[in-house]
């Protein structure tokens, strides 16, 4: 299943801070999930990888080589999988 967020209006409306407390919760549901795929290379994110993954949820990183920040490209303690660079699945 996939749970959709809703936001009203414009601007990123702490995304972010719902992306991790989602993450966190289902973490912690049985069968809730078996990979966190986060789609971000925003280090704000890291402290809620590594929480999932104490809660023995697997994580893996999907982003862009320019946008990631070195924290969740080289941090081998936040992901359990190599970064997945997006530009390398689009080719040029």
């Amino acid at each position: 299943d996939v749970h959709m967020m809703e936001t009203l209006g414009k601007g990123e409306k702490c995304v972010d801070i719902q992306l991790a407390v989602e993450m966190l919760h289902y973490a912690t549901v049985p069968d809730g999930y078996d990979v966190a795929i986060l789609l971000s290379g925003d280090k704000d994110f890291v402290p809620a990888l590594v929480r999932t993954r104490q809660k023995g949820r697997r994580v893996c990183v999907a982003s862009m080589r320019a946008g990631c920040n070195r924290a969740l490209s080289e941090g081998a303690h936040i992901r359990d999988y190599d970064v997945v660079w997006i530009e390398d699945i689009l080719g040029d």
